[in-house]
């Protein structure tokens, strides 16, 4: 996997073990909306935070992050963590659909 690929699945493989310096950073964004059992967020504003978050993401531009989030292997990554990513808000464009990880309860 090339680095930022892993850079990308790290990142939601944080989240989904909800550590908590990348939850306060997520938390301190107004862009995103976050509670007990979801991350809120649109690809737009993932791609604004990952750029300040990790210089990796600075390489690439948005219509090259758009295709790696969608050809990742996010959601099989993050799956043992209890979680996965889903659709919250189908705009019918990629760009202003909202989405979620969600922590799975229990």
């Amino acid at each position: 996997m090339r680095a930022i690929e892993l850079a990308l699945v790290s990142f939601f493989e944080q989240l989904a073990q909800k550590d908590n310096t990348l939850l306060e950073a997520v938390r301190q964004d107004p862009r995103f909306r976050i509670d007990q059992a979801r991350w809120h967020f649109t690809l737009p504003d993932l791609y604004a935070f990952l750029q300040q978050y990790d210089d990796v993401f600075n390489l690439i531009d948005y219509s090259q992050f758009r295709q790696l989030v969608f050809s990742s292997t996010i959601n099989q990554d993050i799956k043992p963590y209890g979680a996965e990513i889903i659709i919250t808000d189908n705009q019918g464009k990629v760009d202003k659909s909202g989405y979620a990880l969600v922590w799975q309860t229990g």
